[in-house]
């Protein structure tokens, strides 16, 4: 995986330096466009590299998207074990995907083409065991193919029951190990390029934490506050986020209207994307050169005048233009 990031990043250099040059020269803003829609609550966006194309999730519809950015094509599986939070193929394996559906951890045999109306995965494992009402949320795969996943506490109100979810491991023996609990909404995680430093967000403290990375034992340690919204004065909750190849997050504000860009070892605000849409879930870099930032949105709960005034909330869409470069996304190994 490493020798292909290296690849991709010789690749990426030749037109770096040209769009960095035409940003500095015209001083350009990101061209946004919502490339396909409506969900009701998509997140959870993994670009698989070799397939060249964009998985992503629909939370409250229960279902599993794999979109091609070129055909445009859209096909979609519903899974019926409950709410499905995140979807990573699994390295080696075409056609086989591991999913975060209630709080099982499935895996779910798809060739990304037929839209399903039921798909029949197997249960790997199950967590939260004794929490009743949770459920997987955000969750992605570190460089050696462990998979690093949490949950949600139950949501009373639209008010998430803190102090009721955990952040997991599960590495080949699909054995799950808590990494962080309690947490109250398990989300956004990154890497950096360095594979050092890992980045983690439980939504309600409004902040993205650091920790130290071992990559071999994929032990964490040593919590410091890379990023605090409130301090900034960033409106919105953080969600997903991603990272690109200058060591810089990408945060999804839901509620917040956009993707704020900071520099996690400053906490120095770098730009704010602004969608046209309030909710916004989560990102990642996609297409050949991992320049498009790729952002997944919600229609959940909108009003009829709300909808009216954001007619692609629950689209995903594709921010061009941004002069950086994500790395490539991790699958699973089993």
């Amino acid at each position: 995986m490493r020798n292909l990031l290296f690849l991709q990043l010789c690749l990426a250099f030749f037109v770096s330096v040209r769009e960095t040059c035409e940003a500095e020269k015209n001083h350009n803003e990101p061209i946004i466009e919502p490339v396909v829609g409506q969900f009701k609550h998509s997140e959870g966006p993994h670009w698989d590299y070799h397939a060249q194309k964009l998985y992503f999730v629909d939370i409250e519809d229960q279902k599993i998207c794999r979109f091609d950015p070129v055909t445009k094509d859209l096909a979609c599986i519903y899974i019926e074990n409950g709410p499905v939070g995140f979807v990573v193929p699994i390295e080696g394996e075409p056609n086989k995907l591991i999913a975060g559906s209630g709080t099982d951890f499935i895996l779910v045999t798809w060739d990304g083409h037929s839209n399903n109306t039921k798909a029949l995965p197997e249960t790997l494992a199950i967590v939260d065991r004794n929490h009743k009402g949770t459920r997987w949320n955000d969750g992605k795969v570190d460089s050696s193919g462990r998979f690093w996943g949490g949950t949600i506490g139950p949501e009373v109100n639209d008010v998430v029951v803190p102090d009721q979810a955990s952040l997991y491991r599960i590495e080949s023996d699909l054995k799950p190990k808590k990494a962080l609990s309690p947490v109250t909404n398990s989300n956004g995680l990154a890497w950096n390029m360095q594979d050092d430093k890992f980045y983690y967000i439980d939504t309600p403290t409004r902040q993205v934490a650091a920790f130290n990375y071992e990559p071999t034992s994929g032990i964490i340690s040593n919590k410091t506050i890379a990023f605090d919204l409130q301090k900034h004065n960033v409106s919105g909750l953080p969600d997903g986020m991603t990272i690109d190849t200058n060591g810089n997050l990408w945060v999804a504000l839901y509620s917040g209207g956009g993707v704020v860009n900071v520099n996690p070892r400053t906490g120095e605000v770098l730009r704010f994307v602004k969608l046209p849409v309030t909710k916004v879930t989560s990102c990642i870099f996609g297409g050949p050169l991992l320049n498009t930032l790729f952002v997944t949105t919600s229609s959940r709960d909108l009003t009829n005048v709300e909808q009216a005034e954001q007619p692609h909330a629950g689209y995903v869409f594709a921010v061009q233009g941004l002069g950086v470069h994500g790395l490539v996304a991790n699958s699973f190994k089993i």
